[in-house]
């Protein structure tokens, strides 16, 4: 339980404050569980909300972290994140040194620059950049336009100013507090969907658990289940490396079974979706072509969609009950 200490009512009277900001610029806010990047509701981009009264209610209670439901908000932000230890860029990109310095390079091939827009400050040292959706359809990204960068939009969600993590919190950089529509070069780059640029090095299979490992302490006991469930398909996936077949298959089966659980609000498609494709990479499913990691997650994914798995049905299952 989350304790009443002046700190406490300190913090929790800051996350109101932003949230309450964000509402009254049009822009949907759920709440994650304290000190997290994860979802405390489920069905949590429907249920996202610009009521002053449910805000004040939620953030009253407890000094919860902020979620941006990018979908709702109609904002596609770009998460440009720095490289892990020991991370290099990709070789026709030199002197790129993050997701920043990418973005940049990514600019100057397109005969532009990157439009200054609200910027936020992650606890990793990394950008968001929040810009307004365009009326065409822009997807969920892991990687797929550049090295160490990301994309949120419809289905998506990112982190809100003065959310903590790990001690630290997510702040605004510079003095812009309103979305730039986004620019013409990076929506063509969007729905161009290039492959992965390579990179130095897929991520570690150490990196992916530890990652995953969290996730399952966290949330209602159902939730945790749904991300034990996952952490169990990314751990199965990342350890083919080295296999010579049915690496495609498990990702495919894989991402069926997390769509499952992103269709009943249990997992956020964007955190699975990241995931699966870290896995995958470390699988050494990039070998060949990067960009077949994506069409057989979509497709997986898609298929799972449209069957929703609750724990109850497991049960159920279990018990003789109805499928």
């Amino acid at each position: 339980m989350v304790g009443n200490t002046a700190s406490t009512q300190a913090l929790r009277a800051k996350l109101l404050a932003s949230a309450s900001r964000y509402a009254g610029a049009g822009m949907y806010v759920h709440p994650l569980l304290v000190g997290s990047k994860l979802p405390k509701w489920t069905s949590w981009e429907e249920r996202a909300t610009l009521d002053p009264e449910v805000i004040e209610r939620t953030w009253g209670r407890a000094p919860f972290n902020i979620g941006i439901a990018c979908g709702p908000s109609e904002l596609v932000v770009v998460d440009l994140d720095v490289p892990a230890p020991g991370e290099t860029a990709p070789e026709e990109f030199p002197g790129v040194a993050d997701g920043w310095s990418m973005l940049s390079a990514l600019a100057a091939r397109a005969g532009s620059q990157i439009a200054p827009t609200m910027t936020v400050r992650t606890p990793s040292g990394g950008l968001h950049l929040v810009y307004q959706a365009p009326d065409a359809e822009v997807r969920n990204t892991a990687r797929t336009i550049g090295w160490l960068i990301d994309t949120r939009a419809a289905g998506g969600y990112v982190v809100g100013i003065g959310s903590e993590v790990d001690g630290s919190s997510y702040r605004l950089e510079g003095s812009i507090t309103a979305p730039a529509p986004l620019p013409e070069w990076l929506l063509t780059l969007l729905l161009a969907s290039p492959e992965q640029p390579k990179c130095g090095r897929a991520p570690r299979r150490g990196e992916v658990v530890a990652r995953l490992h969290e996730l399952t302490r966290q949330g209602t006991r159902e939730q945790r289940w749904a991300a034990g469930i996952l952490r169990s398909e990314c751990e199965e996936l990342a350890a083919l490396r080295g296999t010579e077949g049915g690496r495609n298959g498990r990702l495919n089966l894989a991402a069926y079974r997390a769509g499952q659980l992103v269709a009943s609000g249990l997992l956020d498609q964007a955190v699975a979706e990241e995931q699966l494709t870290e896995a995958a990479l470390e699988a050494g499913l990039n070998d060949k072509s990067p960009f077949e990691v994506e069409k057989t997650l979509r497709s997986g994914m898609s298929a799972g969609l449209s069957r929703p798995r609750r724990m109850l049905d497991t049960t159920s299952r279990r018990l003789g009950g109805a499928a």
